[in-house]
């Protein structure tokens, strides 16, 4: 299911980067609605805070060794309970109070803080069962949260940048392809010129996939390179695209340097997905969705808690709205392309 929701989305903006066609300036309303959606997007995936549930918060307290957590509870009402030296309110998971209530150990400070809302995000530390202790104090009557992963926090967010990136970077690398072959079939050189920039867009979006990918890997596997199967198959490929812009770089003459271009391009392109989609998940590595990974990455991924409905829904506007972006991007740099060539000739 959400495979099927995220590729609806990956599908509409597609659809919609392709109104008008790619060679056409695009209307002022297309470039409103990117950028409004480019900015919700970036928005909701920023603003909310990450927090898990009282029960997922029992789930994992063997785990954590007292770490504090940030958890989202809901107080019934204010009345304090006196526990030895200690004072203490019961707090719930649930918004109707249904679940079994837990002792929250506050001091007189904090307690007046609580007392403004009945909703809150807070870092807790698990004392023992049904037993915790406040930490700190995160946010007042969450309208949204985020699921929280163990060992991923508040990096689950990169996921909404790391893997539109590496989406889009194929996606360009697959337009470069295509008009590579529309140029071999009509020399034109427009579609030269179209499959250069989507080819340069795709490496420059790669690149921007291997950068994310690295700050997330420096917090989880302690370094930003690991030569990690996914990692060293994106390097691979960015080498295969270099070579690609030096070959154009190092041919003079118009018409064999569009050809060699296309011919490459079209091989070039027969490598992406076996090192993006089926290399990384034959091999063993530290990259969710590896093999033996026991799962088909975060997004895929049907581990409890790993993209909620939420985070789903702000991940799909990331996809769609950088994705939109890319269009943009991609029909701005043809169109001076194109420009530059004229004026050259």
């Amino acid at each position: 299911m959400k495979l099927l929701v995220i590729l609806s989305g990956f599908g509409l903006a597609i659809a919609i980067g392709f109104y008008k066609g790619l060679k056409k300036e695009k209307p002022l309303i297309w470039k409103i609605t990117t950028i409004a959606i480019l900015l919700l997007g970036a928005f909701l995936t920023l603003y909310p805070r990450i927090a898990a549930t009282i029960s997922e918060l029992d789930e994992i307290a063997p785990y954590i060794n007292k770490m504090p957590i940030p958890t989202e509870v809901f107080i019934k009402d204010y009345t304090v309970y006196e526990e030895g030296s200690s004072n203490f309110l019961e707090i719930f998971g649930t918004k109707n109070y249904a679940d079994k209530p837990h002792k929250l150990l506050v001091d007189e400070k904090n307690l007046e803080i609580l007392k403004k809302s009945n909703h809150w995000i807070i870092k807790v530390q698990v004392l023992e069962e049904n037993r915790l202790l406040l930490r700190e104090i995160v946010q007042s009557s969450p309208w949204i949260s985020y699921p929280f992963v163990l060992s991923l926090d508040d990096r689950i967010k990169i996921l909404n940048f790391h893997v539109p990136m590496a989406w889009i970077a194929v996606l360009a690398y697959f337009i470069s392809m295509f008009f590579a072959v529309r140029y071999l079939k009509g020399k034109h050189i427009s579609d030269d010129v179209m499959a250069a920039t989507a080819a340069s867009l795709g490496t420059l979006f790669a690149i921007l996939a291997t950068v994310t990918g690295s700050v997330w890997a420096k917090f989880n596997w302690g370094s930003f390179w690991n030569w990690d199967p996914r990692e060293t198959s994106i390097f691979i490929l960015l080498l295969i695209y270099f070579a690609y812009f030096a070959l154009r770089g190092s041919i003079e003459r118009e018409d064999i340097r569009a050809k060699a271009s296309a011919v490459y391009s079209i091989i070039a392109f027969v490598t992406v997905p076996f090192l993006v989609f089926v290399l990384p998940r034959i091999t063993s590595g530290l990259h969710p969705g590896s093999q033996g990974g026991g799962m088909s990455g975060p997004i895929l991924s049907t581990q409890k808690g790993m993209l909620d409905s939420s985070l789903m829904f702000s991940f799909s506007l990331c996809v769609i709205g950088f994705t939109l972006f890319f269009f943009w991007m991609l029909n701005v740099n043809y169109r001076a392309n194109l420009l530059k060539k004229r004026m050259e000739d």
